[in-house]
């Protein structure tokens, strides 16, 4: 019965009509394997190992990188949380970074620099400059990546909105909400402890 009903319905359409019904039929089916056929690839790419998510540092490890943190940033406060993932997406971008942030970490252990501004101007033009800059960058934007594509780890708690947070709100859509604007502003003569 349905093969009639579809002889009567095409019948009753003109020559264009019946084209036009033919190729959204074809684009429908078309749309359908492009999505089925993304979904598998998507899932193919999520199971290759070179995606595959980097495993937490133990204990001791993030602690060692917090500890390093600290002296670069210049803040003793630090996000734990933050810290384990900048420390996973500094090993998803890059091979190297274990090795390179051991050796970092040992020659700050080996020379006691005072503070970052010391430890800058001791790795002046050495490679290990680079990788402190990194985890520098890393904390105070919440990314570990330069690209128009990068994860952003943290935007609430990256360091760069830490400093003035006592007198400005973090960039949003919301700021403090109504009437937020007229609050007096954090006295000047009040220094800010990190």
């Amino acid at each position: 019965m349905m093969k009639d009903e579809k002889k009567i319905s095409e019948q009753g359409l003109s020559k264009e009509g019946a084209t036009r019904r033919r190729l959204f039929g074809q684009s429908g089916g078309l749309v359908a394997s492009f999505a089925i056929g993304s979904v598998l690839t998507g899932q193919a790419i999520a199971a290759s190992p070179s995606t595959a998510a980097v495993s937490s540092p133990d204990t001791q490890t993030l602690n060692q990188f917090l500890k390093v943190s600290r002296l670069l940033t210049g803040h003793q406060t630090i996000d734990t949380t933050l810290g384990q993932r900048l420390w996973e997406a500094f090993h998803q971008h890059s091979e190297q970074f274990a090795s390179q942030y051991a050796a970092l970490s040992q020659w700050i252990d080996d020379h006691h620099p005072v503070d970052v501004e010391a430890l800058d101007q001791q790795l002046q033009g050495q490679p290990l400059h680079n990788v402190m800059m990194n985890i520098i960058r890393g904390w105070y934007l919440g990314v570990v990546d330069n690209s128009h594509h990068a994860q952003v780890l943290s935007y609430q708690n990256a360091l760069m909105y830490q400093v003035p947070r006592d007198g400005m709100v973090i960039p949003t859509y919301a700021h403090n909400g109504p009437d937020y604007w007229t609050a007096e502003p954090p006295p000047v003569d009040r220094l800010l402890t990190f």
